[in-house]
C-alpha cells in the first residue's frame, strides 16, 4: 500500500514539476504586452485541468478522497471560466488562486515528507519539511499580495515562485522515492 501511494505520488510529481517549470519560465520571460494573453491561457489550462481531474474521477475508484477531488475539479472549471470572463479584477483573483495553490502544495509536500519520507527511512526528509514550510509562507505572501500592483511585476513574482515550487517538487521526488529491498 505504501509503495502504491508512492508510485502514484511520483507520477503526479513528475507531471506537475514539468508543467510548473515550463509555466514558471514562460512567466519570467514573457514581455509585458502578452500578460493578458498568458492570463487567458491560464484560464483555459485551469479548465483543462479540471476536465482531466473529472475524467480521472470517472475512470478511477470512487473513494471519499476522489469525491473531494471531483468537487475541486468542478470548482477549478468554474474558476477557469471566471478568469476568462473577468476583466480588471484579474490581478486579485490570480493572487488568491496562486496563494491558495502554493499553500496547498506546501501542506501536501510537508505531509508527504512526514508520512512517507520519514517512514521510509530517508536521511534528509527534514529538508523537504523546511522547503514545504517556505512554500506555504510564499503562498501566504502571494495570497495577501501586498507589494505588486502591476500585472507584469506580479506575473514575474508568480513565475519565480512557481519555479521554486518545481524545485521543491524535484526534491520531493528524490526524497520520497522508495528503495525497494528484495
Amino acid at each position: 500500500m505504501l509503495f502504491q501511494a508512492l508510485d502514484k505520488l511520483r507520477q503526479q510529481t513528475v507531471i506537475s514539476t514539468v508543467v510548473m517549470m515550463v509555466l514558471g519560465l514562460l512567466m519570467l520571460t514573457i514581455p509585458a504586452q502578452y500578460d493578458m494573453t498568458l492570463v487567458s491561457i491560464l484560464g483555459y489550462v485551469i479548465i483543462l485541468l479540471g476536465a482531466v481531474m473529472i475524467w480521472d474521477f470517472i475512470a478511477g475508484d470512487k473513494k471519499l478522497s476522489d469525491c473531494i477531488l471531483f468537487t475541486a475539479a468542478m470548482l477549478l472549471i468554474l474558476l477557469g471560466i471566471f478568469i476568462l470572463v473577468s476583466g480588471d479584477n484579474i490581478l486579485r483573483i490570480l493572487s488568491v488562486l496562486f496563494g491558495i495553490l502554493l499553500m496547498v502544495d506546501g501542506l501536501h509536500s510537508g505531509l508527504h515528507a512526514w508520512m512517507y519520507a520519514r517512514r521510509s527511512g530517508k536521511k534528509w526528509w527534514w529538508i523537504l519539511m523546511i522547503l514545504s514550510i517556505l512554500l506555504f509562507a510564499a503562498g501566504i505572501i502571494i495570497f495577501n499580495n501586498p507589494w505588486w500592483d502591476t500585472a507584469h511585476s506580479f506575473v514575474k513574482v508568480i513565475g519565480g515562485v512557481i519555479l521554486c515550487a518545481a524545485g521543491i517538487g524535484i526534491v520531493r521526488l528524490i526524497l520520497v522515492w522508495p528503495i525497494r529491498k528484495a
